[in-house]
């Protein structure tokens, strides 16, 4: 196992946990907004924008989470606002190569990153801090077990055209790390029933999953191995937090279905 991916892990979970059970509103709101800005600098350096449409990105995004933040603006309008904006610099510069290269990755970096977080400060909005003490737990158990499975015991290729190092042993390997954490957790925690608990971490493990294989076609695409370098042993943000993206969406889902029986 690689020592320092162990090690800043063993760090920066506790440190999380600690935020999340611990920390100001207002505070964790701030973090959200600085984990889109960083998001946003790894996704302009792997399509390589100009730093006009990093700056005008971080606004739109700042923009964005102040409109749910403070107006608690729908989804939908937060949407049409990202394709409205994204398109308006192209008016005035219009160049179809220009347009080719930019718009789709722009818009799709936009609404990617936004809705990855958003479901966090709902969640903190609405229900107990312990349901993301869970979600996050169940994910990141999901992430560990597939690596360990993967280099341990891994031979049987997992959608090696978009991520050849992952096997299907590393996909079944974090299934059953996340379903050992549910329980666990849920044991403790009370959160939800235990059948319906193992039907969550099964959708969160599957879910994040597939985030990670999203992100790895978004690098794939650039040919670029990492999004940025900023966590030791684990590359960028984004590649830290790519199961988290996708899976966080699910889960705002699945408390709000609970939230009506």
């Amino acid at each position: 196992m690689n020592l320092k991916r162990f090690i800043t892990a063993l760090i920066l979970f506790p440190l999380l946990v600690l935020v999340l059970l611990k920390a100001d509103f207002l505070i964790i709101s701030l973090l959200i907004l600085l984990t889109a800005f960083l998001c946003f600098y790894e996704w302009k350096n792997l399509y390589e924008f100009s730093s006009f449409f990093w700056i005008f990105g971080e606004a739109l995004l700042l923009i964005a989470f102040l409109l749910v933040f403070k107006y608690n603006m729908p989804l939908l309008f937060i949407f049409y606002f990202f394709l409205f904006f994204s398109f308006l610099p192209h008016l005035f510069i219009y160049e179809k190569e220009l347009f080719k290269k930019n718009f789709p990755p722009f818009l799709a970096g936009l609404i990617y990153i936004f809705l990855g977080l958003y479901p966090f400060w709902e969640i903190l909005q609405h229900f107990e801090r312990e349901y993301l003490i869970y979600f996050f737990s169940v994910v990141f158990a999901n992430d560990t077990g597939a690596y360990l499975t993967g280099k341990a015991f891994g031979k049987t290729p997992f959608f090696s055209n978009i991520s050849p190092r992952k096997t299907w042993e590393g996909f079944f390997g974090g299934i059953v790390l996340s379903l050992i954490v549910a329980i666990t957790l849920n044991y403790y925690l009370e959160l939800v029933e235990s059948k319906i608990n193992i039907v969550i971490s099964l959708l969160l493990a599957i879910a994040g999953c597939i985030g990670d294989l999203l992100e790895s076609a978004f690098k794939r695409a650039v040919n670029k191995k990492d999004s940025g370098k900023i966590i030791v042993g684990h590359g960028g943000i984004l590649d830290r937090l790519d199961s988290v993206l996708l899976a966080s969406p699910l889960f705002l889902i699945i408390l709000k279905i609970l939230k009506t029986f």
